[in-house]
Parts: C-alpha cells; sequence; structure tokens
C-alpha cells in the first residue's frame, strides 16, 4: 500500500506544484496584461484627444465648407445678376444705335429735300432760268405785303419784259422758262409748285 500512498503524494505534489507554476505564470501574465492594459488605455485617451481634434477640426471644415459655398451662391447670384444688366446694357445701346439709325435716316432725307427746297427755290435778285434756277411755276412762299416787284425779261441787259407786277398782297405765281431772266423785290422767297 505504501506504493499507492507514494504515488497519490506523488500526484498531489505534482498538482500542487503545477498549480504554482500556473499560478506563477498567471501572475507574470496578468502583470504583463496590466502594463499592456494601462499602455492601451494611455493609448485609448491619446486616441479619443486625436478623434475630438480630427471631428473639431472636421466641424470647422465643415463651417468653412458652408461659408464657401454660400459666398459661391452669392457670386454666382452677383454673376447672374450682372450679366442681366449687361445684356440689359446691350438692349439699350443696340435700341440707342437704331434710334441714331433712323435719325441719321431722317437727316439724310431731310438734307435731300432741303437740297431739293434749295434748287427749287428763288430768293430776291436777279436770275439766269436754266442757269442760276430751274425752269417751271413758281409761287411766293407766304402771302406778301407792302410792294413786292416782280419782272420776267428775255435778255440779261432788262430791255425785252415779258411779263411784271406790283403786289401788295396774296401769294403771286409765275411760269419761268430756260433762257428768261426773273427779276424779284420785296416778295421774299419764291417756291417751285
Amino acid at each position: 500500500m505504501r506504493s499507492w500512498r507514494f504515488w497519490a503524494a506523488a500526484a498531489v505534489v505534482a498538482a500542487l506544484a503545477a498549480g504554482w507554476g500556473l499560478n506563477i505564470y498567471n501572475y507574470s501574465m496578468s502583470e504583463e496584461n496590466a502594463a499592456s492594459v494601462a499602455g492601451l488605455v494611455k493609448d485609448k485617451g491619446s486616441l479619443t484627444e486625436q478623434l475630438d481634434a480630427a471631428s473639431s477640426a472636421r466641424e470647422s471644415l465643415r463651417g468653412q465648407l458652408d461659408t464657401v459655398t454660400t459666398e459661391r451662391d452669392e457670386l454666382a447670384a452677383a454673376e447672374a445678376t450682372l450679366d442681366e444688366r449687361t445684356n440689359a446694357v446691350k438692349q439699350r445701346e443696340d435700341a440707342v444705335l437704331d434710334r441714331e439709325n433712323a435719325v441719321k435716316g431722317r437727316e439724310t432725307a431731310v438734307t435731300k429735300q432741303e437740297r431739293t427746297i434749295a434748287r427749287n427755290t428763288i430768293g430776291e435778285g436777279n436770275w439766269a432760268v436754266g442757269v442760276d434756277v430751274q425752269p417751271g411755276t413758281y409761287r411766293t412762299t407766304a402771302p406778301v405785303s407792302g410792294d413786292c416787284y416782280w419782272e420776267i425779261n428775255s435778255d440779261a441787259n432788262g430791255d425785252n419784259i415779258v411779263a411784271n407786277d406790283i403786289v401788295t398782297g396774296g401769294r403771286p405765281t409765275v411760269t419761268l422758262e430756260t433762257g428768261q431772266y426773273f427779276t424779284t423785290n420785296s416778295c421774299g422767297d419764291w417756291r417751285k409748285v
């Protein structure tokens, strides 16, 4: 029986040695784990601070992005307004140009009409028909008052009077032919009719 006790005691000693060895191993590992956990806790704190700083930076960037987006939208609206105003100015410039062209056209027409009137108007003086004035029928532009004298001659010397008159009112009319000479005094302007 001794051998059974020996083996039982040896088993108990072996179990105790294994338990103490396992305990020593666990103690050693728990110190390493505690140091590792302490390092991890420290790292977690550092990472939490970095995360908070990154979150703060992200929020700041979002605010800046919102500001930039708002400024971009305001700039786009200002550009659209500028485009509208530029188009309005262009339309007004075109309208002014059209009006200027219309005025030039009217001026040209008036100038032509004035030239025609000038060619067809006889003022005070002596005139050679066909040279100084055009042949045709003329009437005073306004009623005469006082003594209006007119005379048609067949020669430049005034020796051959074809017709003449002293008019004291109304609007006298004369018909002139090429080669005749016309004299008018105190009658005002005569215009071709």
